[in-house]
């Protein structure tokens, strides 16, 4: 019995650090996916670098340098659906 507690707390333990990565991946993803739309390789690669920056953070690595860094096209705000909160998606109205 006292095994199947440890297991859970385990399992619950572990929760945040997986939502933490997965977390930084789609930061990265994201940004690198903006990148996209440049079209010199070598300027393409900086943008690459530097939309890498929220892993290479959370691993204690280096910053990337501030010249690839602000290559990432910032996320267009215009794009974002707005979240209207849980009770309009069971309450359309």
């Amino acid at each position: 019995m006292k095994s199947r507690y440890l297991l859970l707390a385990m399992l619950f333990a572990g929760l945040p650090v997986g939502a933490a990565v997965a977390g930084a991946r789609d930061d990265v993803k994201a940004g690198a996916a903006r990148c996209d739309s440049i079209s010199d390789d070598h300027t393409w690669l900086n943008c690459y670098y530097g939309a890498a920056q929220p892993v290479r953070a959370e691993l204690g690595l280096p910053p990337a340098p501030d010249s690839q860094q602000h290559l990432v096209p910032p996320p267009d705000q215009a794009a974002a659906p707005e979240s209207k909160g849980f009770f309009s998606r069971l309450w359309p109205f």
